[in-house]
């Protein structure tokens, strides 16, 4: 799931409970495609010869997973020259020197680009999430067996349903040791725009994380006069047990033209990273 643009944000925090059935529909699902270039120079232990990925997008959602968004794209980016998912070990040291093979979960992930480029980069377990409606993960799955070579994908990267806050260990049956174990790595990409909903994404994170695990947040403020509410879910994040710290950010072209505030501020993407608080 990402974030929309215009006044979206406002129909699906004042009109749309996002976690309802979303309003279906008897047209015919037009699908259009997009294809992530591959950041150089590759790192001829991650899959060189594979320079891009294309995923297949509807053309319309009303949970807004039919658009490439420009924080998927920047951490993907970052993920490819950053981030080990073999040693889960990064140059800045935002992730955790343990030497074995990471495994990654990715909420709302719409194209899903940064778990593609975990996967390509030797993450051991990869699975992508995104709301029970039937299109949504349909698609998913087509992504999941079609963007990238079936024998880097078999019984490593999943497309699953879920439920933000709904039964997260459900999501462990996919790991080597389901009754041990939890994801190192979680992606949330452009998800925090949905203001009602941080407490339920923070549940998933909180039981689906290891203890020494991270959790990538990337975000544009899309409504630049929504920048505060944005914001609350750092502060949200600490009931759970977590500590946040910002590492980075972009400027990327902004996703739409004559949209309300800065364009400064709508074109920057913001790279946070949050580890449970230790005692």
């Amino acid at each position: 799931m990402s974030s929309p643009p215009n006044n979206s944000i406002e129909i699906i925090e004042e009109s749309l409970n996002i976690f309802e059935e979303p309003t279906s529909s008897e047209e015919e699902v037009e699908y259009s495609f997009h294809t992530y270039k591959r950041v150089e120079p590759i790192d001829d232990t991650c899959n060189p010869s594979i320079k891009d990925i294309t995923v297949r997008l509807s053309q319309k959602h009303s949970l807004w997973a039919h658009l490439p968004w420009n924080a998927g794209i920047a951490l993907s980016d970052y993920f490819e020259h950053n981030v080990d998912f073999k040693n889960k070990n990064d140059s800045q040291k935002k992730t955790l020197t343990i030497h074995h093979p990471s495994s990654v979960l990715e909420l709302g992930a719409g194209a899903g680009f940064p778990s593609f480029i975990a996967a390509l980069k030797g993450a051991k377990k990869v699975v992508l999430t995104d709301y029970p409606d039937e299109e949504l993960i349909s698609n998913m799955k087509y992504n999941v067996n079609n963007s990238l070579p079936q024998n880097l994908t078999i019984n490593r990267v999943y497309g699953e349903e879920h439920l933000w806050g709904k039964q997260p260990e459900d999501l462990f049956k996919l790991l080597e040791n389901p009754t041990t174990e939890k994801f190192d790595i979680i992606i949330l990409s452009d998800l925090i725009f949905n203001h009602t909903s941080h407490e339920r994404m923070l549940t998933s994170c909180q039981k689906c994380l290891s203890d020494n695990g991270v959790v990538y947040v990337t975000f544009s403020h899309h409504r630049p006069n929504r920048m505060e509410k944005d914001l609350y879910f750092f502060e949200d994040a600490v009931k759970y047990g977590f500590e946040s710290e910002k590492f980075s950010e972009r400027k990327m072209q902004a996703m739409f033209d004559n949209d309300f505030g800065s364009e400064e501020v709508r074109k920057t993407v913001h790279f946070y990273i949050m580890k449970f608080k230790k005692e």
